[in-house]
């Protein structure tokens, strides 16, 4: 199913989406995915797996530091994810964390409005309701709780 340059995977419980990102210059790689400390080790070990290549924790995550624990985000360079590559794609794109792959459900109430598929409403009421019962089942119940992250 196609909603303009967005296909939705057909899945509803797998719900995800591959954009045109010409439009948004990688807008979902703008945010910073904040990840447990399993949550990185399966990232890690996801990566070498899939695509052979060694994540350095000290080089690709920085402590995050919330109320209800110590987590990791993802390194940012120049305002953009540490993964991405010069044509502004994700070089771990088939293990990205789960924030990611929901993108643009930033939250189980809310969407990334900056996202130029969302000020078009292209997206199916449908689909953004799926990717935000998978935030709302999926993502760590700490991380849902913070608000405010301080990096150490």
């Amino acid at each position: 199913m196609t909603d303009g340059h967005f296909i939705q995977n057909r899945n509803l419980n797998k719900t995800t989406f591959h954009c045109d990102i010409s439009i948004c210059n990688s807008m979902c790689c703008r945010n910073c995915p904040v990840l447990t400390q399993d949550e990185v080790a399966e990232l890690i070990a996801n990566v070498k797996k899939k695509y052979d290549v060694d994540l350095e924790r000290k080089r690709y995550f920085r402590s995050a530091k919330g109320e209800h624990g110590l987590y990791f985000s993802v390194k940012m360079i120049k305002g953009q994810c540490i993964f991405l590559n010069r044509e502004k794609r994700c070089r771990i794109y088939d293990c990205r964390p789960t924030l990611c792959e929901l993108y643009p459900a930033i939250d189980v109430d809310a969407v990334d409005e900056r996202c130029p598929g969302i000020q078009k409403n292209e997206f199916h009421e449908e689909m953004l309701d799926v990717l935000k019962k998978r935030y709302a089942q999926e993502i760590d119940e700490r991380i849902k709780k913070e608000h405010t992250f301080m990096f150490v």
